[in-house]
Formats: structure tokens, C-alpha cells, sequence
């Protein structure tokens, strides 16, 4: 494959993985305005807990959601960590893509689990735990020096992935 073939393909592959995680993200995001402004609008809410529960039930979502972020981060970098010990780039990269993919269902599926609840509860405990599990997300988004940080790629292997500076050298 010639040189620009190569950047394109990592060029393809960025966007791709870039793609899937804004629309990762936009899924629970859309929700949240929905229950959010129903909230806001002094809309019944959507399906009613026991207001005796309902701190329980918020604390509950909230422990487990760290519990979730400690798990998925320690397993996305132990299979980093994996990953950077293969030999070919490719292989590299496809297990970024997966342990990055996992990582970013996970935190999606809980976020949707939050937004649900707070359609229960209308709580603002978890209009911060939506927004936190948001800002968590866009710190370790999938982009190239999150990549070359997390699989420490030698600056050769960077130099091939590096579509974006690469096109002019």
C-alpha cells in the first residue's frame, strides 16, 4: 500500500470510530433533553417511583455508575496495555477499536439507565451524574493522541496513523 493509501485508510478508520462514538454519545444525550425539558415543563413523570425511594434509588444509580467508570476503565487499559504489546499496527489499532467500543457501549448503556431513572425521579443528583458521565466520556474520546498515548506507539508507527499531519510531510 503506498503512502497515501495508508493515511486514507487511517483517515477511514478514525472517522469511523470517531462516528460511533458521537452518535454513542448522542443517543442518551437526546433522551436526556426529552426527560429534561418534560422536567423542566412540569410534565407528569414518565413512569413514578415511591418518593420514599426515591434518595436510594439515586444513590444506588450513582455508586454503581462509578463502579461502572472503574471497571470500564481498568479493563480498557488493561486491553490497551494488550494491544501495544502486538507487533503489527493493525492489530494494534482493531483491538483500540474494540476495547475503545466497549468502553464507549458501556458508559452509553448506563447513561441511558441514568436518563431513565431521572425520568422517574426528576432528581438533580442525576442531572449532574448524566453530565458527569458526559464529561468523562469527551476527556478519553477515541482521537489520535489518545491512541498513540494509550497504545504507546513509537513516533514510526504514529508517523503512519497520522492522517492529519501526515498528508504534508
Amino acid at each position: 500500500m503506498s503512502t497515501k493509501e495508508d493515511f486514507k485508510y487511517w483517515e477511514k478508520f478514525f472517522q469511523s470510530l470517531q462516528m460511533t462514538y458521537y452518535s454513542l454519545l448522542a443517543v442518551p444525550l437526546f433522551m436526556f433533553a426529552i426527560v429534561f425539558l418534560r422536567a423542566e415543563n412540569g410534565s407528569s413523570k414518565i413512569l413514578s417511583i415511591s418518593p420514599s425511594i426515591e434518595d436510594t434509588v439515586v444513590l444506588i444509580v450513582t455508586v454503581l455508575a462509578l463502579v461502572e467508570i472503574l471497571a470500564l476503565h481498568y479493563i480498557t487499559a488493561r486491553n490497551y496495555k494488550e494491544a501495544a504489546k502486538g507487533e503489527n499496527l493493525l492489530f494494534k489499532m482493531k483491538k483500540y477499536r474494540s476495547a475503545t467500543m466497549v468502553k464507549y457501549v458501556g458508559l452509553a448503556i448506563y447513561q441511558i439507565i441514568t436518563v431513565i431513572v431521572f425520568g422517574m425521579t426528576y432528581h438533580n443528583g442525576l442531572m449532574g451524574l448524566f453530565t458527569g458521565l458526559l464529561l468523562y466520556s469527551s476527556f478519553f474520546r477515541p482521537e489520535l493522541p489518545n491512541a498513540r498515548k494509550a497504545l504507546k506507539l513509537t513516533k514510526e508507527e504514529y508517523q503512519k496513523i497520522d492522517y492529519k499531519t501526515g498528508l504534508l510531510t
